[in-house]
């Protein structure tokens, strides 16, 4: 019986080491030095890089797991959202072979295309039709109605963002009022403006990164 009981468990330890990755992970917002670590069962790798505005740029590599981190798998998201007063971009790769987010993912273009958005200026903007300039892969216009606690409009986030960022409501039942439209100042909208952008951009970045 302890014989048994003893190969069931070298068996047992054999798949759990053989299902998990090695991954590098780093800790510096460089990420200029990366090492591959024993990930715990079931984690994948995972290689981010983040533009916070004028904050600067973050690299992140690191072990995770899919529903904490990745949208898809063997595939680069990219979400970047710009408003009147700050832009947010990220790119995210997640992966599942050994050492497979070794290579650090270009900074998102912030050069400005051809598209254009309404957006709230500043904080206290009761209309919200400030045009903004949207930049890199942006190709769709936003509106984002946040609802107050007795079931209102608290207010409304308006802007530039990627196709990825658009597939947020898709990932994120806590966003039902988030709406994209293509199309140049497709996204007009009234009634009171809450420029609040860095907290929608941090609950994206939680959401799709």
């Amino acid at each position: 019986m302890k014989l048994i009981l003893r190969i069931s468990f070298t068996f047992t330890l054999f798949y759990t080491v053989a299902d998990a990755l090695q991954c590098y992970t780093c800790e510096s917002d460089e990420c200029s030095e990366a090492t591959l670590e024993m990930c715990s069962g079931g984690e994948v790798c995972s290689t981010r890089t983040t533009v916070f505005g004028d904050l600067g740029t973050r690299v992140s590599k690191d072990c995770t797991t899919r529903e904490e981190t990745c949208v898809f798998m063997d595939a680069t998201t990219r979400t970047s959202i710009s408003g009147g007063y700050t832009h947010t971009s990220n790119a995210a790769y997640c992966c599942s072979t050994d050492g497979c987010n070794k290579n650090t993912l270009p900074v998102l273009s912030d050069k400005p295309n051809k598209l254009q958005c309404y957006t709230c200026k500043s904080k206290g903007d009761q209309v919200c039709n400030t045009v903004v300039q949207c930049v890199g892969v942006e190709d769709h216009c936003f509106k984002y109605t946040v609802l107050a606690g007795d079931g209102g409009n608290d207010g409304r986030h308006l802007g530039c963002a990627s196709v990825d960022v658009c597939r947020w409501p898709e990932t994120s039942p806590s966003a039902p009022n988030f709406n994209c439209c293509k199309g140049s100042l497709c996204n007009k909208a009234t009634g009171i403006g809450l420029s609040s952008l860095p907290l929608l951009l941090g609950l994206l970045l939680i959401s799709l990164v």
